[in-house]
């Protein structure tokens, strides 16, 4: 008998016309990883909260799931973990031992007990140095730890994830992730986790569920699964371009060997068929010198702390960007990246150094300069995405018609037409960026910030926003954006750079910074490493082997 069992799930949200879940059936055995994919939209979320009734959304629920045989909704609360996609919407105390004591508390849990537990599950984590550390002051990495242990501590039977790393840097989404594993494969703990970004989970799942506009396409094996995308992968784009990259390279090639998913399997692919392919490495490009007239945003030694008797997050941070140029910027989480972007759109101010735009210092210029916050739907507080860019205009001092002048040719340059009469929360994780970058360029400033731009969007719609932000640089705009997801980095880029210790280190064009990093690097450019230098991205590696292969077909 399975563990968990889902039998003709459907649900219908309050209100909603169209079904989220279709006739959803799918088993897991005790101590299984189950891996949740899809597109945004699919139902992905919608599914893990029904998992959990204490958290299930109001509508029309058909269907019966079932935990070891008695129905769901029979077991306590705490039978079931949950770790949610924002670290801060589940911190409910100020202090780390609060937190995890929050939860046992409230069952009643003998002090004696909850000491215990406590105990052993931050050691078991390794966050014992945080216990008497105020939740607030946690990085991002710390908060979802302790979530994690606030869970845990209460020994659920299952545990369910819904994206929990979409918020951290690079390598703290690796230690979550082989923490993950760790709970699975050492202490069996059963795991249905939600996740786009597969590169790291996708090798070690059990089964893989894979939904598509509610319904549920397969239940396989990550091995078995890339062979039915390969066999019948019309209309599965948005999923492929999740794989991890070994597998996107291998199906790029539609090679008929056995699909690589791991790094290692993927180099051991390209060795065994591009071996003699190996490129010298290109001498350093000369870098391009910046005259004056070309010169669109300058810092010179800025310091900026948050209370005048506390730490620097900023440290004589020096940075030079050009009319239509793309700078990246890469780094842990907690380090000040977010807090340098409010402090060039003037939310923040520096208290040594100087900030100019275009030349001029930058209280003159503020217009000149367009921030995005990460949770770029708080920008929107109107009905429609029409009704908010009108009053935003209006209280800009524009007239009614060159306002709807602005609006018409905002939407069509980025192709949002139909997104104008919708509300903004209606709108995709794609629409919805576009949005509220169409906000920005409504008085058409000439440096866009932009925090996090990728964060909610699915890897199909990742290069869509590539493609329009290369565009927006083409037309003039300079462009800096601070992100974790390194893929998007390395296709988007004119220039990267790492923040470390409050200060920016190691510019570089894409192809050199991500060639030159062991961890800050892309898994296309550790798979290609010795084959063909210098590629970064997953589509730069497919291209070259695509013409490695041709090339290969002319000599013979």
């Amino acid at each position: 008998m399975a563990y968990l069992a889902v039998e003709n799930l459907s649900f219908r949200y309050a209100g909603a016309t169209q079904p989220a879940l279709k006739q959803v059936s799918f088993s897991v055995e005790k101590g299984a990883f189950y891996l949740i994919c899809g597109a945004s939209g699919s139902g992905k979320s919608t599914l893990l909260k029904l998992l959990k009734p204490q958290l299930a959304p109001t509508g029309e629920l058909r269907g019966t799931l079932t935990l070891a045989g008695a129905p769901l909704s029979d077991f306590p609360a705490d039978s079931i973990g949950y770790v949610m996609q924002h670290p801060e919407s589940q911190l409910i105390t100020t202090t780390v031992w609060q937190e995890l004591a929050f939860g046992l508390e409230n069952i009643r849990v003998p002090a004696a007990e909850i000491k215990r537990r406590i105990a052993e599950m931050v050691s078991f984590l390794g966050i014992d140095d945080l216990l008497e550390h105020p939740t607030a002051k946690l990085s991002g990495g710390q908060k979802q730890l302790v979530n994690l242990a606030a869970v845990l501590v209460m020994r659920p039977t299952i545990l369910l994830l819904d994206e929990p790393v979409t918020q951290l840097d690079p390598l703290a989404a690796q230690s979550f992730m082989n923490l993950l594993v760790r709970l699975n494969r050492e202490l069996g703990m059963t795991i249905l986790m939600v996740e786009h970004q597969l590169e790291s989970l996708f090798p070690v799942a059990d089964r893989v569920l894979l939904l598509e506009k509610g319904q549920l396409l397969y239940a396989e094996t990550p091995a078995q699964l890339v062979k039915e995308v390969r066999q019948n992968g019309v209309g599965l784009q948005r999923f492929i371009l999740s794989l991890p990259s070994a597998a996107q390279i291998f199906l790029g090639l539609d090679d008929k060997e056995d699909c690589p998913l791991t790094v290692m399997e993927g180099q051991r692919f390209l060795q065994r068929h591009f071996a003699k392919e190996t490129l010298e490495r290109p001498a350093a490009r000369a870098e391009q010198l910046i005259s004056k007239e070309q010169i669109r945003l300058q810092l010179k030694n800025c310091w900026f702390r948050y209370e005048k008797s506390g730490m620097d997050v900023l440290a004589g941070v020096d940075l030079t960007l050009k009319a239509g140029e793309i700078f990246t910027l890469v780094g842990g989480n907690g380090t000040g990246k977010t807090t340098l972007l409010k402090v060039i759109a003037g939310i923040l101010t520096c208290y040594r150094g100087k900030i100019q735009v275009s030349g001029e210092v930058l209280k003159k210029k503020q217009a000149a300069v367009g921030y995005l916050p990460q949770a770029s739907q708080l920008v929107f507080i109107k009905e429609t995405v029409a009704q908010e860019y009108l009053s935003y205009l209006t209280n800009q001092g524009w007239d009614q018609a060159q306002s709807q002048q602005r609006i018409e040719a905002v939407a069509e340059l980025l192709d949002i037409e139909a997104c104008l009469a919708q509300h903004p929360f209606d709108l995709s994780g794609g629409e919805g960026q576009r949005a509220a970058i169409g906000k920005l360029l409504l008085t058409d400033p000439e440096i866009l910030l932009l925090d996090e731009p990728t964060k909610g969007l699915d890897n199909f719609a990742k290069p869509e926003l590539t493609a329009l932000l290369k565009q927006l640089a083409r037309t003039g705009k300079t462009i800096l954006t601070v992100t974790h997801d390194l893929d998007f980095a390395a296709e988007l880029a004119d220039r990267c750079g790492l923040f470390f210790n409050n200060t920016i280190l190691a510019e570089a064009e894409p192809k050199r910074f991500f060639s030159e990093h062991t961890f800050y690097t892309t898994t296309a450019s550790r798979i290609s490493r010795g084959v063909f230098n210098e590629l970064v991205s997953t589509r730069q590696v497919i291209e070259h082997c695509k013409e490695a292969v041709k090339a290969n077909e002319r000599k013979s």
